[in-house]
């Protein structure tokens, strides 16, 4: 069996987090005045519910490290993208070559959509003549940019909707991309 950490140390842990005691109840369907007997030591929990409340807690604080990692701490800076004039096979090759599955369509710092291998897939089992059609013809949404300054935790919400994020700096350039494997290699604590 593991040992947790003393109810004061769990009591620190939430309080250094930020979280109120109502706040933790309602994420842990706990009442708030079970937490508060909890932490002043009136009550003698079941290890069950201080094995929930600490491993919440760990949960929160390690979630919060990693947000405090920004776009350009994990992007990608060589962006692998297509002109809208390009044609598919262009793309296929390009995906092939640098074994990515998207790409963003862009030509002269303008994003104008997006191409996905899904999508090729779909389109040439249909009709593999399209080989030979500009990317523009089956182009996708805009990845979304973000600046560079943007927290782990937002970008991982934005992924959850899109396949890629562009990064830009100050002055608006293009400087990166980042897709769930970047999100991957974010080292562990």
């Amino acid at each position: 069996m593991e040992t947790l950490p003393s109810l004061d140390k769990i009591k620190d842990l939430r309080k250094k987090l930020g979280i109120t005691q109502k706040d933790l109840g309602r994420k842990l369907e706990i009442p708030q005045s079970t937490i508060s007997r909890i932490e002043n030591g009136s009550i003698d929990p079941p290890y069950s519910k201080i094995k929930r409340i600490y491993e919440y807690l760990e949960y929160e604080r390690k979630i919060r490290e990693k947000s405090k990692k920004h776009a350009e701490d994990i992007m990608t800076r060589n962006i692998i993208s297509i002109k809208p004039s390009s044609t598919i096979r262009e793309a296929v090759d390009l995906m092939n070559k640098h074994e990515i599955s998207q790409l963003p369509i862009l030509e002269n710092q303008q994003n104008l959509g997006s191409l996905t291998s899904k999508k090729i897939q779909k389109y040439l089992t249909d009709n593999p003549e399209l080989l030979n059609v500009e990317v523009s013809l089956i182009k996708e949404l805009l990845f979304p940019e973000i600046d560079k300054k943007w927290n782990i935790k937002d970008i991982s919400n934005l992924l959850v909707k899109y396949p890629a994020v562009l990064v830009k700096d100050i002055n608006h350039k293009f400087i990166g991309i980042i897709t769930d494997s970047d999100l991957l290699k974010i080292p562990k604590k």
